[in-house]
């Protein structure tokens, strides 16, 4: 799959999570797809317990069982970890010790110590990991999730067009929509700058917006 379709598949995801609803995987459910879905889904276990019966297979899928022992790591990174993790099913696949890349502990690391500097580093500049499952583009969004939850849409405004109009528009679904609005107005005043994609700025930042008298 491409990126392009990951990064869509991840925030198609994300956006049914913020909104409170429940991803349903189809029959013919991939790896790919079971991943972006732990990557974002509040409670992981859910995914988990569908996949068990429908594609045991994946439960063996060192990369699958690796995003899942990257959850698990970011609960404890925050400190609170979530109900969902002591769960029979999850303790079941961190059994099998699977290996995680490098560029992930450093940045659940930076989480864990709230380091800002380092996550932003990991929000404007691509990172060099296995990108089969999208790690690259996981540790961007793991970076500008903590980042906004620590110091609120200033983290992103005014708007950096080093940063990807895609992780902006994720940083966005959990923003209300005054601040969504506030973000996508400083995204559209970066339009016709050197190096910047108008087209994509122009479709997130429209994706964002909402009644700008809110």
């Amino acid at each position: 799959m491409c990126g392009f379709c990951m990064e869509r598949l991840s925030l198609i995801v994300a956006e049914v999570e913020a909104n409170g609803g429940c991803y349903i995987l189809p029959d013919d459910v991939s790896l790919f797809e079971v991943a972006m879905i732990i990557q974002e889904a509040r409670e992981p276990h859910v995914v988990l317990e569908v996949v068990e019966p429908q594609a045991p297979d994946m439960l063996e899928d060192p990369e699958l069982l690796a995003t899942v022992q990257c959850r698990v790591m970011m609960e404890h990174a925050c400190g609170k970890p979530s109900a969902w993790v002591g769960h029979a099913l999850v303790k079941k696949v961190m059994a099998k010790k699977p290996s995680v890349p490098e560029a992930m502990t450093f940045v659940l690391d930076a989480v864990r110590i709230k380091d800002a500097d380092f996550l932003r580093e990991v929000v404007t500049n691509p990172v060099t990991m296995p990108d089969f499952l999208g790690w690259d583009l996981w540790t961007q969004r793991i970076a500008a999730r903590h980042l906004v939850r620590e110091e609120g849409m200033k983290a992103f405004v005014p708007y950096d067009p080093r940063v990807r109009p895609a992780l902006m528009f994720y940083v966005g679904l959990g923003l209300g929509q005054k601040a969504r609005n506030h973000l996508a107005l400083s995204m559209m005043e970066s339009i016709g700058l050197p190096s910047v994609d108008d087209g994509e700025i122009g479709e997130y930042a429209g994706l964002l917006i909402g009644n700008l008298g809110e």
